[in-house]
This record gives structure tokens, C-alpha cells and sequence, in this order.
């Protein structure tokens, strides 16, 4: 059995804070917040809110284990979550970023597509690493 190293932790605590913050943002800051196109409906964001809440408990949870066998499947559920949710929001920026404010478009590539990035790299590094 191997034992989960200290950078999978710390990988582990980093996405439960930022599932955290991101589902609390899209959960219940979305209309004060993240809506300065005036969209009308509100339910994906508010559902990857609670996505991001469900990553960030998941995360905890993982993190009472001793064992990496033991979170093996869902440390690559947790991190591969990223891999489409990147290629959706860098699809959304593409096709429709004509149409959004100056402010949003600068929004998502300075602060949420490059976040989801990193976490991302960061979980495939780590996976690499706590396995050799």
C-alpha cells in the first residue's frame, strides 16, 4: 500500500478551497456577481456552483484517507473534471465572446481559464508523481 505524498494533499486542499469559492460565487453571488450580460437563465451556473460545492466535499473526504489506492479513482474524477469544463468554457469564449462585455472576455481569460489550467496541470503532475 503507498501512502498519499504531501504534494497530493496539498493539491487536494487547493481544489477543495477553490471549489469552494467557485461554488459559493455561482451558487449564490451569480446575479451580483458573474451576471454583467443580464442572462436570463441562471441554472448551469448555478448547477456547476453546486458541482463545485459536491469537488470541494469530495476533496475533504479524500483527505481523511491514508491510503492512495484508496483515492486513486476519485483523485482523477476530481482533477479530470477540469479537462471538460476547460474545453467548454475556452469553446464559450471563442463562439461567443463577440458578444460579450470587454470586462467579461477579460474575465475568463485572466482569471477563470487560466485557474481551471493550473488546477488541471497541477492534478496530472501530481497523479504522476504520487504514482512513481
Amino acid at each position: 500500500m503507498t501512502e498519499i505524498k504531501k504534494l497530493t494533499k496539498i493539491s487536494l486542499i487547493i481544489i477543495a478551497i477553490v471549489g469552494f469559492l467557485f461554488g459559493t460565487i455561482l451558487t449564490f453571488l451569480y446575479d451580483m456577481a458573474m451576471n454583467p450580460e443580464g442572462w436570463t437563465n441562471p441554472y448551469y451556473p448555478r448547477f456547476f456552483g453546486g458541482v463545485s460545492y459536491l469537488v470541494s466535499i469530495f476533496a475533504i473526504i479524500v483527505l481523511r484517507k491514508k491510503e492512495w489506492e484508496e483515492i486513486k479513482l476519485t483523485f482523477a474524477f476530481l482533477f479530470g473534471l477540469f479537462l471538460p469544463t476547460l474545453i467548454i468554457e475556452i469553446a464559450v469564449t471563442a463562439i461567443f465572446g463577440s458578444t460579450f462585455q470587454p470586462s467579461t472576455v477579460l474575465t475568463f481569460l485572466t482569471t477563470t481559464t487560466p485557474l481551471m489550467a493550473v488546477l488541471l496541470v497541477l492534478g496530472i503532475v501530481t497523479y504522476i508523481k504520487q504514482r512513481s
